[in-house]
Formats: structure tokens, sequence, C-alpha cells
């Protein structure tokens, strides 16, 4: 063991090129230690890796500039944030809890925290109980850093404060929200609108959520928009019941790329069909045919014939007929033909695909709503 100590003093004393390399020496080093159940010494040598120099503010200035290069590797040793992570770690073990807050600070200070550090302090003020303390580590770190890097903090963040004041501080939780929304690039948002949507939903208003959904849903990118549909009709309908999801659905149809509106007219048309609003829903199926191309969209032309021989007549079987011979003229052009065709090869794509994905993990965060397209219940 004293043998191993010299050659790693030795080490920490070579002028490695990269700051990672002398970290490393200095991270084994430790680990050697506490493998041998020298907890102080391993505490002792950590401190005396992470000193500041009395002229960091200086050599930081230098560091960050990377205008001086006579800087040695050894002066640098202070901006190591994978040691200062140990350091942390040994301080939770080993230390007190205003020895560890010290620790964490001065990384905060020296700006060399990552965003897993700053989640790991909160949750250490959080075990011991000081939480208002832990809101204001997030704060930091959402102030530091942008996104991508601040989406774990910001989400994190939103959870462990719902969880903790629940409905008691609506305002104050609304506004944390709105903060985290205006932050969050559109294509990061729609867990926070989610979250959102299930505070309110659990501890303000229903009506609030619907909004909270609605904006969602203008907000999010293209490809996300469906699914968030799908969440809002499922929600309007279990607290407003069925006639709200009307507007909904027309807003979906409207505002969704053609390749999506299928979908949600055959939902939308067969809701109209339980309701035995059979001209509502042969409307709808007259709109929606002007997407499907009969070579493509097989399944629709089907429904709608199983829909006119139920609920039609002669007549409007033939206005059926009709429709479909001027939709096959349209999507028989050479442009619209080879788009069938590219569009034929997108989905066996796409099918193939997500049956790949199917077994996949995705994230998710205790109570918020899950995206299933689920068919309408009427009662």
């Amino acid at each position: 063991l004293g043998a191993a100590r010299k050659v790693f003093k030795t080490a920490t004393e070579t002028a490695f090129k990269k700051l990672d390399a002398l970290a490393s020496v200095w991270c084994e080093w430790i680990e050697m230690e506490l493998r041998h159940n020298n907890a102080h010494e391993a505490l002792k040598l950590v401190q005396q890796a992470t000193a500041v120099p009395g002229n960091y503010k200086a050599l930081l200035k230098a560091v960050n500039s990377q205008k001086d290069h006579k800087i040695t590797v050894q002066q640098r040793l202070f901006k190591a944030t994978r040691l200062w992570a140990l350091y942390a770690d040994l301080e939770e073990s080993y230390g007190t809890y205003e020895t560890c807050k010290a620790v964490y600070d001065r990384i905060i200070e020296l700006r060399i925290a990552s965003p897993m550090i700053i989640l790991n302090y909160a949750r250490f003020l959080e075990q011991h109980q000081h939480f208002e303390e832990s809101f204001r580590v997030y704060e930091q770190g959402v102030d530091i850093f942008k996104y991508p890097h601040a989406e774990d903090i910001w989400l994190t963040y939103l959870v462990r404060f719902t969880e903790r004041f629940k409905g008691k501080k609506p305002e104050r939780t609304r506004d944390l929200f709105e903060q985290a929304l205006e932050a969050a690039p559109a294509a990061h948002a729609k867990l926070i609108f989610l979250l959102y949507a299930t505070f309110e939903e659990k501890h303000g208003l229903a009506r609030h959520a619907m909004q909270v959904l609605e904006r969602a849903t203008k907000t999010v990118p293209e490809i996300e928009r469906p699914k968030l549909y799908n969440i809002y009709i499922v929600k309007a309908t279990q607290l407003f019941g069925v006639a709200r999801t009307r507007e909904i659905f027309e807003s979906a149809i409207e505002s969704l790329p053609d390749k999506f509106v299928r979908g949600f007219c055959l939902r939308y048309a067969q809701l109209e069909r339980k309701l035995v609003e059979i001209d509502r829903a042969r409307a709808i199926y007259t709109h929606c045919a002007q997407f499907c191309d009969p070579a493509v969209d097989g399944q629709f032309w089907d429904i709608w014939s199983e829909f006119e021989e139920s609920h039609g007549n002669r007549d409007t079987y033939t206005d059926m007929l009709r429709v479909r011979k001027g939709v096959v003229a349209k999507f028989s052009s050479g442009a619209n033909l080879l788009a069938s065709q590219l569009e034929l090869a997108r989905r066996a794509r796409e099918e193939k695909e997500a049956k790949a994905k199917e077994a996949a993990a995705q994230p998710k965060f205790e109570g918020v709503y899950e995206d299933k397209d689920e068919e309408i219940q009427i009662e």
C-alpha cells in the first residue's frame, strides 16, 4: 500500500496534457484508500486535490479565455468536475450536513456544476427536510443551464414542487409552470404541458386543465400534436362529456397534416354513429374521402361502404361511389400516383419501426396522462 501511494503521488505531479487524465489519477488514488477502509485519508486527499488557489479568480479567467498556455494542469485541477462530484459523495457518506452543503455551494460558486450535481444537491437537501433550499438549488440550476441540459432539472423541479405542495399554493405552482414553458423550446414542452394539466385536474380547475391541453396542441411540434389531441379528447370526455369533444375533433381535423386527418375523421364519425347522428357522420366521411386514396386507404372506403349499407339508401350509396370516382381520378395523375406509392412504402416502414420500438421503455412521470389512442365510450 505504501508503494502504491508513492506511485500515485509521483503520477499526480506529472505534467499531463489533459485535465481529465490528472483527475482520473486522483480519483483512483482516493478510491484505493476507500477500498482499504481509509475514509479519513480519502477525505484528506480529495480536499488536497480540490484545494482552490488564492488567486483562483484570475486563474478562472485565464482558463476560461484559454489564452494563457503557461498554466499547468495541476493549477487547473480545481476545475475538475469529477473530482468535486467525488468530494460531494464522500461528504454525504462521511461528513456532516454543513460540510456537504459547503462542498456543493463551492461547486456552484466555481461554475463547474453539471446537471447531475444540481439534481444530487437538491435531493440531498430534500433528504434533510430543507425543501425551500432545494427549490432554490433547482432555480440556480435552470439559470445556469439552457436546453436541452436544463430539461431534467425543470422536470424534476416541477414534480418535486407539486408533490410537496399539491394544491396548497396553486398560484405559485402555476407561475412555476409558466416559467418552465417560457424557457422550454417547443420540442421539449410536451411533458411540461402534461404535468401542468395533471396538476390542474388534481388540484385546480378542470377547465384550466383543458386550456393547458389546448395550448399544448398549438405549441408542440407537428409530429407530437396527434398524441396531444388523443389525450385532450379522452380527458374532455371524462370531465365534460362527449359534446365537448366535437370541437376538439374539428380542431384536430382542421389543423393537423393530411396524413393524420384520416384517423381522427374515422374516430369522429364513429362517435357520431354512436350518438345516432347519421348525417353528421356521413358529412365527416365525405370530408375525409379527399385524403384517402382508394389504392392506399382501402380500409376507409370499406368502412364508409359498410356505413351506407347499414344507415343509408340507394341515393347515399350512389353519392359515395361518385365521390370515390372523383378521388380515384384525383390520385391517378402521375405526381399523385408516385406519392401514393411512396405513402405505401412509408407506412410499411413505419409499421416495421413501430413493432421494433414496441418493447422499448419510455420515461414516465407518475400521475401524468399517458398517450393512448382510446375509443370514447358512450353511456
